[in-house]
């Protein structure tokens, strides 16, 4: 077990790495220059890497009306098809999915199985899977974003 200090160092040396291995690529999906930190342009709909206790890639609908994030998941569902294309067909959709805060959200996610984090011998498979999937998401974004940009207007 690693203390939260541990943790910190640990996850602020991924990142570092993360950065450096994914400079070479560019956002067609309009995602901003930083591929940790994905911008959308919806409000309440996030991109988000999760590092632990599992390893993968999410898509959270974090819409404060219950009907606006109804309606926004079910149009993820609509384009399930491009997003699988991408994917592949593992993607796991949660219309309700609670965070750690108690926060219900709606979440697309895929997750990368036996890996830990927290073992640096298992990063460069980590940083791969995040690349290649992340770029799959992006090439989804570039696709389909509009078509829920112009549902959540």
């Amino acid at each position: 077990m690693f203390s939260r200090e541990e943790k910190k160092s640990l996850n602020t040396a991924f990142f570092n790495q993360f950065v450096r291995h994914m400079s070479r690529h560019h956002s067609k999906g309009g995602g901003g220059g930083r591929w940790e930190s994905y911008k959308t342009g919806v409000k309440g709909l996030y991109f988000r890497l999760l590092t632990a206790p599992i390893v993968g890639i999410a898509i959270d609908i974090q819409q404060k009306d219950p009907e606006i994030r109804a309606l926004l998941y079910d149009q993820f569902l609509e384009l399930r098809r491009l997003l699988e294309a991408e994917w592949g067909d593992k993607v796991n959709y949660e219309h309700s999915h609670y965070l750690e805060s108690g926060l219900e959200v709606s979440r697309i996610s895929i997750t990368l199985d036996n890996v830990y984090f927290y073992d640096k011998e298992q990063w460069t498979e980590i940083l791969n899977w995040f690349e290649m999937n992340l770029l799959g998401l992006d090439a989804f974004w570039y696709t389909a974003g509009d078509i829920v940009k112009g549902l959540a207007r």
